[in-house]
């Protein structure tokens, strides 16, 4: 694969999800959340603060800015759809 090319050729792809129920879908998702979580825990927030207590006080928050940034974005995004609704209805 040419190192400018972002999608793989067909024999490398990922295997589809079409075949998933939702549930199995969203089972897949959080595990793949979680092992985003754990390979920036394991490489990065491990690596640089070397203890074991600094780094999990480190990740723990960063699962919290993260988590208030994504309820921010929920609140806002419910905003817009709540506006977009009384827009319609009126």
């Amino acid at each position: 694969m040419a190192s400018s090319q972002l999608i793989p050729p067909p024999d490398q792809a990922p295997p589809g999800i079409a075949h998933l129920s939702p549930a199995e879908r969203v089972r897949l998702w959080a595990q793949m959340v979680d092992e985003g979580d754990r390979l920036v825990f394991e490489g990065f927030l491990r690596r640089h603060h070397g203890d074991e207590a600094a780094a999990r006080r480190a990740a723990e928050e960063w699962l919290d800015r993260r988590a208030a940034e994504s309820l921010v974005a929920k609140l806002r995004m419910l905003a817009r759809c709540r506006a977009v609704e009384n827009h319609h209805a009126e």
